[in-house]
């Protein structure tokens, strides 16, 4: 089908642009053009990289009654 036939039917079957309108066949191009992009970018692979990143977790509870603060109560 054409961007302009895939129109029509949208408009025969009542579907309306997100702005209330109804479509021509360059919006439908546009939609199927938008989707496209994004398939191509979340099926992109990329080659794993390591790094030498590490992390250190802190339990600042006890920290903090040493200096007089509380637990909010809530």
């Amino acid at each position: 089908m054409t961007f302009d036939a895939i129109a029509e039917w949208m408009n025969k079957e009542g579907y309306l642009t997100v702005r209330g309108k109804r479509f021509r066949g360059a919006h439908v191009h546009s939609i199927l053009k938008k989707r496209l992009a994004k398939e191509e970018l979340l099926n992109r692979t990329h080659p794993p990289v390591w790094s030498d990143f590490s992390m250190e977790v802190v339990d600042k509870t006890i920290l903090m009654s040493d200096f007089g603060f509380r637990k909010k109560k809530g």
